[in-house]
């Protein structure tokens, strides 16, 4: 009797076997098919949020580099002050050093009678020019 059976249930069984296989596969993949939504949805998110990154820094960049620009204007404002002061420093050093060999040629010139009372007359007639020193 069970070979009776067997003989007439084998293509029910295949037909069932054949669509338990078919209703397997669909699960596989629909499952399939979420996951690779899931991973593209975290893929666009992770995207998103990257292009957010780059925006930020994109703008820090942006910030430093008008802050180095100004750096710069700065540097080189405060190079032309010090260049120009170095000038009318040296102007002023160089007139000084003039007047003092100057001063130091006409004392080196000037005759001073012998004697402290020559000495002192001659530096009372001369008081108005060193004064200036």
């Amino acid at each position: 009797m069970f070979s009776l059976l067997a003989g007439q249930m084998w293509r029910p069984a295949a037909v069932a076997i054949v669509i338990a296989m078919a209703v397997a596969y669909r699960a596989l993949l629909v499952h399939q098919r979420d996951a690779a939504r899931a991973d593209a949805a975290r893929a666009t998110a992770s995207l998103t949020l990257a292009q957010a990154n780059l925006a930020a820094v994109q703008g820090a960049i942006s910030v430093q580099n008008a802050a180095v620009a100004r750096m710069q204007a700065q540097a080189a404002q405060q190079t032309a002050a010090a260049t120009a002061h170095e000038r009318t420093a040296a102007a002023a050093g160089a007139l000084a050093m003039s007047t003092a060999a100057a001063g130091a040629r006409s004392l080196e010139r000037a005759r001073i009678d012998a004697g402290c009372a020559g000495a002192i007359h001659w530096g009372n007639a001369e008081a108005a020019e060193l004064g200036r020193w």
